[in-house]
């Protein structure tokens, strides 16, 4: 603000302080300045804005530069026009030498202003062409135009883009889908990728007519009818509570979603490779095997329950030769591959890293390596808790407790091990080994130790040493038997725990026990990769579990295959269909018989001498009818 007097002859003026501004009748006054007279001549001129513009705020704004590209131009203006050195510049903007001089080597290589007043968006940059495509598309769409077609236009006008770009740029200019034109094609026309449409799944429309003959590549399926029947599949399937229509009852669809597994399909969504066989839907009491919506609509409709209630009515009928006494429990993290996911992450071992995956918890007999228990219904909370839960749920259902477990050390924690021994269940697990333990260990005499030889894989032997000791566990109550070893190829020595239960054994045994396990491990790595159980294609733990009772099922099944075949027992699921399942054939209706002719095969004779081509008993899913093959 200044105040000027103006004096007649309008040459000048005159400030308060005795300054002097000439011609001030001429001078412009900018915008936002006012001009104020008094009654002794004095003139007041003031900047309405000045006040506000020389706020603290500002004044930091430009001493402080907060953007990277003024703090480029205050670096490089305090470097060539100030003349401070890099040093000082650091300290003033907070930097490091070496960004300081590297700006100032950057603007000295390339001495352009313009670029300290030009501020670049990260990201993607605009494409003339991608527009232009983009509008086009929204043209075409806007006069009711399919993908298909709008594609097609689009080639002709030079620009060669897929039907998934075209259907992401509807979806974000916030086009609906279009209804699709008429009715879809009948089973037996025509789709529009050439295919033929199947017919639909019917119970009803199962023909058994006498003479009719049928040519099926999957024969091989039969041979699991007379092993369903001696476990009364209908009955397990029925006391399980599985959800059925009038189309396809629940024993149908189970043998319908279990076809997939028997033949080593990769997903149960792949039961669309066999839905013109009507061979397959036979097996199953369909027309034809239903389609992988129903499939996977089946699956959901299940519960953890259901699943449950016929693993167990299942293994009551296997023919063990005695109880089974001795489980492995392992868990197993199966990968979800999909988009963004709310799934927990686990440990895959395969990627050796943390992956969005379902956990799932397995219990396999020891010595018939049998999967009795299988669950992927688990959280991480609750993984401590699996091993008590599945000696609890042996014990209902079979009304005995197991008793030895086996489980890798992290299974469960020791206050859960307390658990096992106050059920007077005999486990036997690796411990945790800490730098504490080890070095305790390296510190000990080479006359503390002892040795044994135990027996491996193919017969080797294997030297081992081994210390025997009792030490107290948290949460634990009292003293525990712990055996530490190496020898078996490990870089570290193991630390073994047991409690000695049912009965105690020598520290051979129970090294000679844990080490059977990893057989046990491969046994479950073989049906994992047959069964392709680690193909998880859904979010959802109870459609996995699903998933997982119907392998459970399927290993069943394999492994009474296995028993029956005379130098088979020990075979893979993996070698039993490459050599038995695996085959074509015909099947014919004769009377109140359903015949299958197998192709001539090298292993033939085998599936005679089991006693496979004797007469079935009546099967209740062909209508009361028995099955009988014949192999030539």
């Amino acid at each position: 603000m200044a105040r000027l007097r103006s004096p007649a002859c309008g040459r000048g003026c005159q400030t308060a302080a005795g300054g002097f501004f000439p011609g001030f009748a001429a001078v412009l006054l900018p915008a936002g300045t006012g001009m104020r007279s008094a009654s002794d001549g004095w003139i007041t001129l003031f900047d309405t804005h000045l006040a506000m513009a020389r706020s603290e705020d500002l004044i930091q704004l430009f001493g402080e530069p907060s953007s990277g590209i003024h703090r480029r131009f205050e670096v490089c203006r305090a470097y060539f026009l100030e003349r401070q050195t890099a040093q000082a510049i650091a300290e003033r903007f907070r930097l490091h030498v070496g960004t300081v001089q590297a700006i100032v080597r950057d603007f000295a290589g390339d001495p352009d202003l313009s670029q300290f007043f030009v501020a670049t968006r990260p990201g993607r940059k605009t494409s003339p062409k991608r527009q232009a495509v983009r509008e086009r598309v929204a043209a075409l769409r806007r006069k009711r135009r399919t993908l298909g077609e709008i594609r097609q236009q689009l080639h002709e006008e030079g620009h060669d883009v897929s039907e998934s770009y075209l259907a992401t740029i509807l979806r974000e200019e916030g086009f609906p889908r279009l209804p699709r034109g008429g009715p879809p094609p009948r089973p037996g026309e025509r789709a529009k990728d050439g295919s033929e449409v199947p017919a639909v799944a019917d119970v009803r429309e199962l023909r058994l007519e006498e003479g009719r003959l049928v040519h099926t590549d999957g024969a091989g399926l039969f041979l699991f009818v007379p092993l369903l029947l001696e476990a009364e599949f209908s009955s397990a399937v029925s006391a399980a509570g599985y959800p059925g229509t009038e189309q396809i009852p629940a024993v149908q669809a189970l043998l319908a979603l279990l076809v997939p597994k028997l033949l080593g399909k990769r997903r149960v969504s792949h039961i669309s490779d066999l839905a013109t066989d009507e061979g397959a839907g036979m097996f199953a009491g369909l027309n034809v095997l239903p389609k992988t919506t129903y499939a996977t609509d089946y699956s959901y409709r299940t519960e953890r329950g259901m699943n449950e209630r016929l693993v167990d009515r299942l293994l009551r009928r296997f023919p063990f030769d005695e109880p089974p006494h001795a489980f492995n429990l392992d868990f197993h993290a199966i990968p979800f591959r999909g988009e963004k996911t709310d799934l927990e992450n686990h440990w895959v071992p395969k990627r050796q890293q943390g992956h969005p995956a379902v956990m799932a918890f397995v219990a396999q007999e020891a010595s018939r390596r049998v999967m009795c228990y299988a669950t992927a219904n688990v959280l991480r909370q609750e993984a401590d808790e699996m091993v008590v839960r599945f000696v609890d749920h042996w014990k209902q259902q079979r009304g005995h407790y197991p008793q030895r477990v086996l489980f890798d050390s992290r299974a469960t924690t020791y206050p859960h091990l307390q658990e096992l021994n106050e059920r007077q269940v005999g486990f036997i697990t690796i411990r945790r080994r800490g730098a504490a333990m080890l070095r305790r260990i390296g510190e000990l005499p080479a006359g503390a130790w002892h040795r044994c030889q135990v027996t491996q894989a193919k017969g080797k032997r294997r030297a081992v040493r081994y210390l025997d000791e009792q030490v107290e566990l948290d949460g634990y109550q009292g003293e525990i038997r712990q055996l530490v070893f190496d020898g078996l190829g490990h870089q570290s020595p193991t630390f073994l725990l047991t409690n000695d239960l049912p009965e105690p054994l020598t520290a051979r045994e129970v090294i000679q026990t844990y080490a059977q396990r990893n057989h046990v491990e491969h046994s479950l790595g073989e049906k994992i990769t047959f069964f392709h159980l680690d193909c998880l294609c859904s979010e959802v733990r109870l459609n996995v579990d699903f998933d997982l009772t119907l392998t459970v099922v399927a290993a069943l099944l394999y492994q009474r295959l296995a028993n029956r075949l005379k130098g088979f027992a020990e075979s893979t699921p993996l070698t039993l269909f490459r050599r038995f399942v695996n085959t074509q054939g015909r099947i014919e209706i004769q009377g109140r018989e359903v015949i299958v002719y197998f192709e001539k095969r090298t292993h033939n004779p085998i599936l005679r001498e089991a006693g496979f081509e004797q007469p079935t008993a009546r099967v209740p899913w062909l209508g009361g009818r028995s099955v009988r093959m014949e192999f030539p």
